[in-house]
């Protein structure tokens, strides 16, 4: 399978993937400045020039970027996921619950924030009902990327409306972001959600894949090697947390098991304290801690 993999620039995580394949555009990048910027270039005279479609993999903010910020991308047809356009098309309002939830997550620490609302919040005007919604789809279903047919894999997770894309011929898995960089779970705004992503990643290895083509980072030649180290981590990381909450003699802080558990430092605190929040609540479905709120933090305690 043929396809053009651009980098954008994108605050923290540095790049986010753009895929070409054929008059098929698979995600448009981050709304700062540097990503619009970069993809208007690739769109007038670069290597994105005359597409014709947009395929979104989820509605995070890295992914549907140029569909917010550029006319010429908000315009194309869209093929979005089932829940994707009542997101994408109330942009703001989504953003204010993310901002709602980073907030709450956030009582207690003392750490700098600029981070985060570089990523989540650097700008306030979006096209939103501009976009044009070409096709909504549910898994199961095939779409077409360029010349090649291709299956909807729902992949929940990382997001709810978050999905991957198959091509069997080539044994081809256009991942998104269910498999990370680094390996680990990465906190996902309002729709993110420990088991489920463990079930998508248990999914993704059923098919065989020899190539992972995520949203960031390199094309990965080691799929099956890949998902068992993400599951790998997954595990480890929630037996740490039930480890150190089980060993207090009372609660534990969400920001002092970042410490702990991802040896958070005071850049990464607020980050990772927002994954340790998706870790406790599966725990707290599964029965395993006690998650309470309160005034300087958000804590856990043995169930």
């Amino acid at each position: 399978m043929k396809f053009e993999r651009q980098k954008v620039p994108q605050p923290v995580y540095g790049t986010v993937n753009i895929y070409r394949i054929g008059d098929t555009l698979i995600d448009t990048g981050h709304v700062t400045e540097d990503s619009r910027m970069a993809m208007a270039d690739a769109l007038d005279s670069g290597g994105l020039a005359d597409v014709e479609r947009v395929v979104l993999t989820h509605p995070h903010i890295d992914h549907v970027g140029g569909s917010q910020t550029l006319p010429e991308l908000a315009a194309l047809p869209h093929v979005v996921f089932e829940g994707v356009p009542s997101i994408i098309t109330d942009f703001r309002r989504y953003l204010k619950r993310v901002h709602e939830e980073i907030q709450e997550r956030s009582i207690g620490l003392a750490a700098d924030r600029s981070a985060i609302d570089e990523s989540y919040f650097p700008i306030d005007d979006y096209a939103e009902d501009d976009i044009q919604i070409g096709r909504v789809v549910g898994d199961g279903d095939t779409v077409r990327l360029g010349e090649y047919s291709c299956e909807v894999i729902h992949t929940p997770g990382h997001s709810r409306q978050h999905m991957a894309l198959w091509h069997a011929d080539s044994k081809t898995m256009f991942s998104a972001d269910l498999v990370s960089t680094n390996g680990h779970f990465m906190y996902g705004p309002l729709y993110g959600d420990v088991g489920s992503y463990i079930d998508s990643l248990q999914r993704l290895r059923t098919y065989d894949a020899n190539y992972l083509v995520p949203g960031h980072g390199p094309v990965i030649s080691d799929p099956t090697k890949r998902i068992e180290e993400a599951l790998g981590k997954t595990r480890r990381a929630m037996s740490g947390i039930k480890t150190a909450v089980e060993t207090t003699n009372d609660r534990i802080a969400a920001g002092q098991l970042a410490r702990e558990v991802f040896e958070a430092t005071e850049e990464t605190i607020g980050f990772l304290t927002l994954v340790v929040c998706e870790y406790l609540e599966y725990l707290e479905d599964e029965n395993e801690v006690v998650i309470s709120y309160a005034e300087d933090g958000i804590f856990a305690a043995s169930s």
